[in-house]
């Protein structure tokens, strides 16, 4: 019985030793401060037309400093212009994109928004101005209409259907029970693979 009791004990004991060091590593990234401050920088006008200069551009992850992921990067992306990143797997066109969104800083050279480096800019309204569908993009447990509206604080119901529309959506949409209310679960799951 002492012996069950001491081994319990043991278990008990061992628990709350990982707890302890988990809790650790928590509050040590919530006290952390984010390097960017989203509240500074100057404001992107949504209305004016954005050109965008990649300057000299070099990137590599921070734990694999020696797997540069871009080499001296050069690209124009002209107002109304369309560009396509094709390739390998593996090389670099979703951490340009990510780049691009600002997820990341370049490791040296620039990304300038016309004429301006990206670090000048308040990175909220650079969030807000720029649209972006990733190849594996994500779903909230909410509606269809939050998803779509997602990171804009104001919006009409009207905006919402014509991105429904624009994205050949609108139509599936309107056929579910609660059209734009409906719920689509985590990741989506109450939607086919279509949808």
């Amino acid at each position: 019985m002492i012996n069950n009791a001491y081994q319990s004990l043991t278990g008990v004991w061992s628990s709350l030793t990982r707890a302890g060091a988990a809790a650790t590593r928590v509050l040590t990234l919530m006290d952390n401060l984010p390097d960017i401050d989203l509240h500074k920088g100057i404001v992107v006008d949504r209305t004016t037309n954005f050109n965008i200069r990649l300057k000299n551009l070099h990137f590599y992850y921070q734990m694999r400093p020696d797997n540069v992921v871009l080499r001296n990067l050069n690209l124009e992306i002209g107002h109304e212009k369309v560009v396509a990143l094709v390739g390998r797997s593996g090389g670099g066109k979703s951490t340009l994109a990510h780049l691009l969104m600002r997820f990341y800083d370049p490791r040296k050279g620039a990304i300038l928004l016309n004429g301006v480096d990206y670090k000048e800019y308040n990175l909220s309204t650079l969030h807000n101005s720029i649209g972006i569908v990733a190849q594996d993009t994500s779903l909230f447990n909410r509606t269809i209409e939050e998803n779509i509206a997602y990171g804009h604080e104001e919006y009409t119901p009207e905006e919402v259907c014509e991105a429904g529309r624009l994205a050949n959506a609108h139509d599936f949409i309107m056929e579910l029970p609660g059209g734009y209310d409906t719920i689509v679960g985590e990741q989506g799951v109450k939607l086919s693979g279509g949808q």
